[in-house]
């Protein structure tokens, strides 16, 4: 029995225009006022997850952002939070600082980005108030050094032709207390060791008693990848990489065309 639905946003909840449709809206809202639990499971800030609630959703749910460095239960209760060790941030940062990459550090809710090619977006929008530049990696330190900044998450992109490079780069990392994902062909995310959205479901499920056999999530990227193949329903999109739907239990429509309003519909009809 379906009790939990979580699902990813991009490439998963929105569609290209980085947009949830009126369907997926509607039947999330449905499954909701059936009284099964909800949450949105993403890399981005709090804030950003925030709005998705607040302007197209307009329900209570949990927040699993940061890739599960955070959850925000439905009445606003931090259930999880782990922002990375400083020492690890300023390990990292020393060994990019000639590298050419652009670098991202996501506290809760400011993002703080430095890139070479001074484009200062991220992989899943564009500049506003909580996106502050940063003119080098030693910005980027002082950032770490401030007290009054938790720092959740480091991320690393590239242009394509600079792929190889970065992925031997990230490999030099993985002696450090870290969990490295990948969230775009391009982008990768590095949170504290065992931060992982499966990790932050776990949690939740122990919290709300509600068993992981009874969860439904849905995703199509490798920082999905653990959450699809071991919650009892994993859902991975028409659009996800082969590895996610190599493990996922369905395989539903693309983000374009409303899968998860898709699967959601067959789980209120009693389908499974």
């Amino acid at each position: 029995m379906i009790k939990f639905i979580g699902t990813d946003l991009d490439g998963t909840l929105l569609n290209s225009y980085s947009k949830i449709s009126t369907q997926n809206a509607q039947a999330i809202r449905d499954a909701v006022n059936s009284g099964i639990d909800f949450a949105i499971c993403s890399g981005r800030t709090l804030h950003s997850v925030n709005k998705f609630f607040e302007k197209d959703l307009k329900i209570d749910g949990y927040r699993v952002v940061l890739n599960g460095a955070v959850v925000v239960g439905p009445k606003g209760k931090r259930i999880i939070d782990q922002p990375m060790d400083p020492a690890v941030i300023a390990e990292i940062l020393k060994r990019a600082e000639f590298s050419n990459f652009k670098v991202v550090l996501d506290g809760l809710n400011d993002i703080y980005v430095y890139d070479p090619n001074h484009s200062w977006t991220t992989y899943f929008e564009g500049m506003d108030r909580h996106h502050k530049k940063a003119r080098s990696i030693a910005d980027l330190m002082k950032i770490n050094q401030d007290s009054q900044i938790d720092i959740y998450k480091v991320c690393f992109s590239c242009p394509p032709k600079q792929l190889v490079s970065l992925q031997k780069k990230l490999e030099s990392f993985t002696s450090l207390p870290i969990t490295i994902s990948r969230s775009g062909s391009y982008y990768f995310e590095i949170n504290g060791q065992d931060v992982t959205k499966l990790a932050a479901l776990q949690r939740i499920s122990e919290y709300s008693k509600i068993p992981i056999a009874d969860f439904m999530c849905f995703g199509d990227y490798g920082n999905d990848l653990d959450m699809i193949k071991e919650v009892g329903y994993g859902v991975a999109m028409e659009n996800a990489i082969d590895s996610v739907k190599k493990v996922a239990w369905k395989v539903t429509g693309n983000n374009n065309h409303d899968g998860v309003a898709e699967m959601i519909r067959r789980v209120l009809k009693k389908e499974f």
